[in-house]
């Protein structure tokens, strides 16, 4: 029952019984269906047999030739870093410095007056000329190396004189413009 059964194996148990010789046709039928089985069994088993030791024959009869190996990697290489350009240098400052204190044209009682001015940007230092000519051709210089619009005049004024004074802002690439030029004059008597 655990075979399954060809069209000759059906037909003889079909039509045994019908002509009436079951018992004899039905072993003789058993026998050739498991002599045949057998058979099929057998070259099955050779063929296999053969295949195997064909193989197994070719396996042992080749020549042990050294194994080489030739293994081509290829790693990609990452992009380049993107670049980044230099910084810049910045531009020069363009604009002009207006004065504030000592006012134009105004009398100060100090012989230590502080210049003031509106700051210019862009600028990292200021340069500062005053003196008693009013073309400035010989100035006294101030540096200032802070941003600060301020400068304190630390040599005294001499009392009622007349002095002019300008300013500009700079940075490292270059100086603005000077501004205008403003005067003022020291009291007399200083009290």
């Amino acid at each position: 029952m655990g075979r399954l059964m060809s069209g000759t194996d059906w037909i003889l148990l079909v039509a045994m019984p019908l002509l009436g010789a079951v018992s004899k046709k039905k072993s003789r039928a058993k026998r050739t269906v498991s002599r045949k089985a057998r058979t099929r069994r057998t070259r099955a088993r050779t063929s296999v047999t053969r295949r195997a030791t064909r193989s197994a024959r070719r396996v042992t009869r080749a020549p042990a030739a050294p194994t080489r190996v030739h293994l081509t990697v290829s790693v990609p290489t990452p992009p380049p870093p993107p670049t980044v350009p230099p910084p810049t240098q910045p531009s020069r400052p363009i604009g002009r410095a207006i004065l504030i204190s000592p006012g134009n044209e105004k009398v100060v009682d100090s012989l230590h007056p502080t210049f003031r001015w509106l700051s210019v940007g862009g600028a990292t230092h200021y340069e500062i000329v005053w003196g008693e000519d009013p073309a400035l051709t010989t100035p006294h210089r101030l540096m200032s190396i802070a941003t600060e619009a301020a400068v304190p005049l630390e040599a005294p004024l001499q009392p009622g004189k007349t002095y002019y004074w300008r300013v500009r802002g700079g940075n490292e690439s270059g100086w603005s413009p000077w501004s205008e030029t403003g005067s003022f004059r020291v009291l007399e008597e200083i009290p």
